[in-house]
């Protein structure tokens, strides 16, 4: 009996893993707004945001703060120093119509809904979305090591 209890428990199991039972998909929905992003360590511990599409410095964080940003920030740049990425490819912001909000890493695929997170979350990520007024200094491209 235990053992038919067993194989009921793993041929369900099977499938609903086949058939996506119980599985989370975010349907498609169409980009609101976007912004690509490079992020570099600032001397003083804090973070400079750059604009990947005019390498114009976006906003500087300060040291200590958007703790979330910078956790974020670190599990991503960990996969990508796992797979051999560099860091010159840019990030992006991603406002949905749908009202999610999503850090891509286009290098490795990976993404996290920041919606999931709360509105204080959700707010230092909205603010990377925003462009501020008056020209920011202008940044080098980032240093690509030949290999």
């Amino acid at each position: 009996m235990a053992g038919l209890l067993i194989a009921t428990v793993f041929a369900l199991a099977i499938a609903a893993r086949f058939f996506g039972f119980g599985a989370f998909r975010e349907l498609p929905t169409t980009i609101l707004i976007e912004r690509s992003l490079r992020f570099e360590d600032a001397p003083n511990q804090g973070i400079t945001v750059i604009d990947a599409s005019t390498n114009k410095v976006a906003v500087v964080l300060e040291p200590g703060s958007n703790g979330f940003l910078r956790g974020a920030l670190r599990a991503l740049t960990r996969s990508r120093r796992a797979a051999g990425i560099g860091s010159s490819e840019p990030f992006r912001v991603v406002r949905y119509t749908d009202g999610r909000l999503v850090l891509h890493d286009d290098a490795t695929g990976q993404q996290i809904t920041i919606t999931s997170f709360g509105p204080t979350q959700i707010e230092s990520f909205d603010n990377l979305l925003k462009e501020k007024p008056g020209p920011g200094p202008t940044v080098a491209p980032p240093f690509v090591p030949v290999q």
